[in-house]
């Protein structure tokens, strides 16, 4: 049955309703309007909107800030082994050494016994003053490292340096002036607990014990104090030579200790402390001599007698200042242990702070997203925690579990940031190895600054139009008041008056000579004049050679040598020094390039998705040009070996000795790069192995081809 198809317009209106208004509609006349009618408003148009749609694109988030996410796991994991481990071994360490100086303060087992000497560690007064030790020794010591502590090294080139470097720091002063105050704190407790002690008194008031004097001070307590002022100078220069304030690096990142600290840690301080004690009695004994020898020179000063008399004018008396030392032997044991004692605190305090902060630091496993955390601490600013992040990086790259397989594959296939987690992890260990290398390329000197910007030119005039000249009166139009006589003779005897041009002219016709013209002209300086100037310059130099010259000739031949040979050390530049100071974080790279080169071969079976592939080639152009850098410097290094010992016969002993020294310093320095540079060879060949034949599909430039070559055909 065929259907009729109607127009569109006669389905406008299927109900009799919408007809009769369409026709009412119509037959209003649309060309005639009455003037009174309200007129019909436009309709405003309606607002454009889009649709909503789910698939619009939104922005991936970055990898969180270290500061947001890695730091504060770092930093509480630091503060827990700093309370419970540092601060606890150190107070147990104080209470050990409070315990003993309180037996023998009471007179040892003779006096109290067997009872007496168990009861002793568990008085409430040892207690108390092992605290009180702790707190005023080893407390500011640990604090001090914590505030000062770096991460990179000295690149001074000879002891000299170092000390001139250190002194200028503002750090090397606070810490000294923190020693300097703990060595006095610490003698000033030794007193109060030796005169607690009422068995045995050791003299050691502040004043002697004189009716006629009673503000002489007692030589006693005056040598101690100065015993402990050179225990801590000896312990501050230790810490500048030691450069102790720098990160404890591993030697080796891949062995651990189980322990922290070993009984063998702990023997080698006390040796190095029982020397430093040793050196500091002699130099105490040595000072306190030279200052009663310049006492009598004081007292000859206006005024200063009268100041100095009322405490040291018995110093000034009594047997020869070289036999006291004899005369008062149990002074000098009393002063050695008590720098022992000092000196130890300090030293087991620095032990332990350097032992248990270096120790790795896992964290990953205390968030939600491992990998997230650890690329995020792999960027940090501070050298510290990028090396504790990277330190866990190589334990997941290492790691052959399938758990830690699963961690690298979810780091190679993130899609949820932008950039991703590898690319964010290659740019910063890139950038690192780059600004390394640029430094390495320096020897350690500092960036040169970019030339100053070019002078811009003079500014051109301003273009001239064609105009009419206008006549303008230069003179004024106002009726000036007549000039009193004074104000003339004023003017006239002024510097430009019409008195000074009449004399300029007459002496410009009289042909005056220019020195009596005018009083700024310059005098000829004798030669003698100028040479005296410079002689009366150096006049403190010609003292200090004079001096030189007067010791040499009455100093004996052996003494001037070996003073000779302490100066060359002192002031002889290392080379050793200058190749650790142009490599300041070779640990940390060596850390990079391993994990680098590990987590690249491990994508080779776990990257899905072809991530890591795309940064192969930029991976070994930065090894081999850092790789090439450090070649070409043992190559210099290799020159100025000196010849083999046959060749040596006609050499005299001190040439002997300085070619031995330069042969030293060059196996140091050699030691140095090769520290680096097998950690580069290891990584690229591990590189090779593992793709082989594959890294045909890159290309490299021609440097980097040839060298890389070479890696390959040795690993075939």
């Amino acid at each position: 049955m065929a259907t009729t198809r109607r127009p569109l317009t006669s389905m406008t209106s299927s109900t009799p309703m919408a007809s009769s208004r369409s026709l009412a509609s119509s037959s209003i006349p649309t060309s005639i309007s009455s003037p009174l009618a309200p007129q019909p408003q436009p309709k405003s148009p309606l607002p454009l909107r889009a649709l909503p749609s789910a698939l619009a694109v939104k922005s991936s988030p970055s990898v969180p800030h270290a500061p947001e996410l890695y730091e504060p796991l770092i930093k509480a994991i630091l503060r827990q082994r700093l309370l419970w481990r540092i601060f606890l071994g150190s107070i147990a360490f104080c209470w050990v050494q409070t315990v003993a100086w309180t037996i023998w303060c009471l007179g040892g087992i003779e006096e109290l016994g067997i009872g007496g000497v168990a009861m002793v560690p568990v008085t409430p007064s040892t207690s108390m003053m092992a605290y009180v030790c702790w707190v005023v020794v080893a407390l500011p010591i640990v604090v001090l490292r914590k505030r000062h502590l770096t991460g990179y090294h000295s690149t001074s080139k000879t002891p000299l340096k170092t000390l001139r470097k250190a002194l200028a720091k503002q750090s090397t002063k606070s810490a000294f002036l923190v020693y300097l105050a703990s060595a006095i704190i610490a003698t000033l407790l030794h007193v109060s607990l030796a005169r607690m002690s009422k068995s045995n008194d050791p003299r050691l008031s502040l004043f002697v014990k004189s009716k006629k004097h009673p503000y002489y001070f007692n030589g006693r307590l005056v040598f101690l104090l100065i015993s402990q002022v050179i225990a801590a100078c000896c312990s501050m220069l230790r810490n500048i030579m030691m450069d102790r304030f720098v990160f404890r690096w591993p030697s080796s990142f891949n062995q651990t200790r189980k322990s922290a600290v070993t009984f063998g840690d702990f023997l080698r301080t006390l040796v190095i402390v029982a020397l430093l004690a040793s050196v500091s009695v002699p130099t105490s004994a040595a000072v306190f001599a030279i200052a009663r020898l310049t006492l009598p020179i004081l007292y000859r000063l206006p005024l200063l007698h009268l100041i100095l008399r009322p405490f040291t004018a018995h110093f000034l008396r009594g047997p020869w200042t070289i036999l006291l030392p004899v005369q008062h032997f149990a002074l000098l044991i009393r002063a050695w242990f008590l720098a022992f004692s000092t000196l130890s605190t300090w030293e087991v305090a620095e032990l332990l702070f350097d032992s248990f902060v270096s120790q790795p630091i896992p964290v990953s496993h205390m968030t939600a997203d491992p990998s997230v955390t650890l690329v995020s601490g792999a960027a940090s600013s501070d050298i510290i925690f990028k090396y504790f992040a990277y330190a866990e990086l190589n334990e997941l790259s290492t790691d052959l579990s399938p758990s830690a397989s699963a961690r690298r594959t979810a780091l190679f296939g993130d899609q949820k940031y932008s950039p991703n987690l590898w690319s964010h992890l290659c740019r910063e260990s890139l950038l690192l190895l780059g600004r390394d290398y640029q430094h390495f390329l320096r020897r350690g000197a500092p960036p040169t600054l970019p030339p100053p910007p070019a002078v811009a030119s003079a500014a051109q005039p301003p273009p001239t139009f064609l105009s009419t000249p206008v006549s303008v009166i230069k003179q004024p139009i106002y009726k000036q008041a007549k000039p009193s006589p004074v104000s003339n003779v004023i003017n006239s005897l002024g510097s430009d008056g019409s008195f000074a041009q009449a004399v300029e002219a007459g002496a410009e016709a009289a042909h005056i000579p220019d020195l009596f013209k005018s009083a700024t002209t310059a005098l000829p300086v004798p030669t003698e004049v100028t040479k005296s100037v410079e002689d009366a310059k150096d006049y403190f130099g010609n003292v200090r050679k004079s001096l030189g010259r007067a010791s040499c000739r009455y100093t004996p031949s052996a003494v001037q040598e070996a003073f000779g040979t302490w100066v060359d050390w002192w002031t002889r530049e290392r080379i050793s020094k200058v190749a650790e100071g142009s490599l300041p974080g070779r640990e940390l790279d060596l850390l990079v390039v391993e994990v680098l080169s590990r987590l690249t071969c491990s994508s080779l079976t776990e990257d899905r998705y072809g991530v890591v592939q795309r940064d192969i080639p930029k991976i070994l152009e930065a090894m081999l040009s850092f790789l090439s850098a450090i070649e070409d410097y043992q190559i210099e290094l290799n020159a100025l070996r000196s010849p083999p010992p046959e060749e040596e016969k006609g050499l005299s002993d001190k040439e002997r000795i300085q070619r031995e020294v330069l042969r030293i310093e060059l196996a140091k320095a050699s030691e140095v790069l090769g520290y680096l540079g097998d950690g580069f060879k290891n990584g690229i060949a591990r590189i090779v192995r593992t793709f082989g034949g594959k890294l045909n599909a890159f290309k490299f430039p021609p440097l980097t081809a040839r060298k890389l070559q070479g890696f390959v055909d040795y690993n075939q």
